[in-house]
């Protein structure tokens, strides 16, 4: 089963009196399950490629598909998004004044009769990111970088989300820090079988089961010895 379908996408922006064109006839296909990562230079569009997979900006022509649904038919995108969808970039977004584990457990209610499900999830979650007791009561100001993006993660996958589509997520982190996050994190998308599309720059270990690369508006197939265009 594909969870994205991309036909045929072009995508155009306007600078001053300049049209640009970012992507021309892109195409790109992603399997249930998949861990893919794109690479490409900066201004090469890999965030922009994110925002149409997550309906967060539409195409000039072409079909984008996920689950089954055309994106450009949806209505209540934000409210759709929040049911399928977990973005994320490098940069952290948590509330000052809420502990790591109140992060989690926001809007619920310690008499609601689910609570205490919903704090074995948090706990399963945290304990699979390998956030320590210890900072469950302490604040983001109080965490390292990584300890604040692992808690961002996991608040992002309290919803359930079933594709995480992650922007730059390790920019500004050593090599060390890289791949143990992302060794945690894909251990956890293998065992939920979720889809993940992650963009870098730097492809730390074998963690994925594709790699693409933005070029010139296409996207080249870097496992396949030839390079080949994706259409």
């Amino acid at each position: 089963m594909y969870v994205i379908t991309a036909k045929n996408v072009s995508k155009k922006y306007i600078t001053g009196n300049r049209k640009n064109i970012l992507f021309n006839d892109l195409s790109l296909h992603v399997h249930e399950g998949e861990i893919v990562f794109i690479s490409g230079q900066y201004g090469s569009g890999r965030t922009t490629l994110l925002k149409m997979i997550a309906a967060m900006t539409p195409p000039n022509h072409g079909t984008i598909k996920v689950f089954g649904k055309d994106l450009l038919t949806i209505e209540k995108r934000s409210d759709w998004r929040l049911k399928y969808i977990g973005f994320l970039t490098s940069e952290d977004c948590l509330i000052p004044y809420l502990t790591a584990k109140q992060h989690l457990l926001m809007g619920q209610e310690e008499d609601d009769p689910d609570y205490n499900l919903f704090d074995e999830e948090a706990q399963y979650i945290l304990s699979m990111l390998e956030i320590s007791s210890k900072k469950l009561t302490e604040y983001p100001e109080e965490l390292t970088k990584v300890d604040r993006l692992k808690i961002t993660i996991a608040r992002i996958l309290m919803s359930n989300p079933r594709l995480l589509l992650l922007d730059e997520l390790t920019m500004g982190m050593n090599e060390e820090e890289h791949y143990e996050l992302m060794n945690l994190l894909v251990n956890y998308v293998r065992r939920q079988r979720l889809t993940l599309i992650i963009t870098g720059d730097t492809d730390i270990g074998h963690f994925y089961d594709r790699k693409l690369k933005l070029d010139n508006g296409k996207l080249i197939e870097m496992n396949d010895p030839e390079h080949r265009i994706l259409h």
